[in-house]
């Protein structure tokens, strides 16, 4: 149907009011004048304000179809958008390269994050600043391929509802940092491939993770060659792990510390978990003659593993 178009008076729509930076506000580029930003989005109940950063004025907007706009000089265009905008779905759209920051996630009413934000390699800057997730219950895919991205903190999200982390920081080549502290995880079920390819990352701090639920962590840490730490894995609950693949390709290239892989596989052996997986623990090494050396024995003669990784310890 037709669209309203609503004007406000004074500051831009999500800079405005007591209440501080409530909007969900991005900057996204044109390159030629006439040229339209059409922002995709998926099923969903719409009834959001956007500020398009232009001389129009704010738009309302109640149809999951209907963000799109033209910019009569091309540049840079921050927009703003308040009420109620539960998902952005850039997976495979036209418009993902004209992406370039998120200053603020925003207060909108978000319900997913699966492929929010699918190959917007063009995104160099991500600020949560200040959000409610706490009915978003995926986040499968969300920052798949971002690889200009280079450091991301997320630690503020709320991921108490979600199901799945997979494939979530998948090919986030550029990344050096991702501060994923904090998070409850408690009700995810799959986490694999969710760090895959994150060759920049050096260290990752998965401590507060809760895993009893995960079935799946199968190349979660695949590809990330640069990594030779990751605080908190040993302390990963595997019991449900349910399939001999869960934990497949689980770290390749990159390592451990040899004190988090001792710690893990003496943590991890007295799970008593399920029987025939083959996952690979990369380049990590072990102590020999020691409790880390028999529990690494155990899995493999009592649980049937098969294990890969990068022996003993010199």
């Amino acid at each position: 149907g037709p669209m309203s178009r609503t004007r406000k008076v004074g500051s831009p729509i999500g800079y405005s009011g007591s209440a501080g930076l409530t909007g969900f506000v991005s900057v996204w580029s044109t390159t030629v004048d006439g040229e339209s930003i059409t922002i995709p989005t998926q099923a969903g109940t719409f009834n959001a304000v956007v500020d398009w950063g232009d001389s129009s004025p704010p738009e309302t907007i109640t149809s999951s179809t209907g963000f799109v706009h033209p910019y009569t000089t091309a540049g840079d265009h921050t927009i703003s958008i308040t009420g109620v905008f539960p998902n952005i779905y850039l997976y495979l759209a036209a418009d993902r390269l004209k992406l370039k920051k998120v200053l603020n996630l925003g207060t909108v009413g978000w319900t997913t994050f699966q492929n929010s934000f699918f190959g917007c390699t063009n995104l160099t800057e991500f600020t949560v600043g200040s959000t409610d997730t706490s009915a978003v219950t995926t986040f499968r895919s969300m920052f798949y391929g971002c690889s200009g991205l280079t450091s991301l903190n997320v630690s503020s999200l709320d991921t108490s509802l979600a199901n799945s982390t997979t494939f979530m920081f998948w090919g986030c080549t550029g990344l050096t940092s991702v501060d994923v502290s904090s998070w409850d995880t408690a009700l995810v079920d799959n986490m694999a491939s969710m760090f895959q390819n994150c060759s920049g990352l050096t260290s990752i701090d998965v401590s507060s993770f809760n895993t009893s639920s995960v079935a799946n962590m199968s190349q979660m840490f695949t590809g990330c060659n640069g990594l030779t730490s990751i605080v908190g894995v040993e302390d990963f609950d595997i019991t449900g792990l349910n399939s001999t693949g869960d934990l497949n390709n689980f770290l390749t290239v990159g390592k451990m510390t040899t004190a988090q892989y001792d710690n893990l596989l003496v943590k991890w052996e007295a799970q008593d978990p399920f029987n025939g997986m083959t996952p690979s623990f990369g380049a990590s090494k072990y102590t020999g003659g020691g409790a880390a050396a028999t529990a690494r024995q155990d899995l493999i003669d009592i649980d049937g593993w098969s294990i890969s990784d990068g022996g003993i310890a010199p």
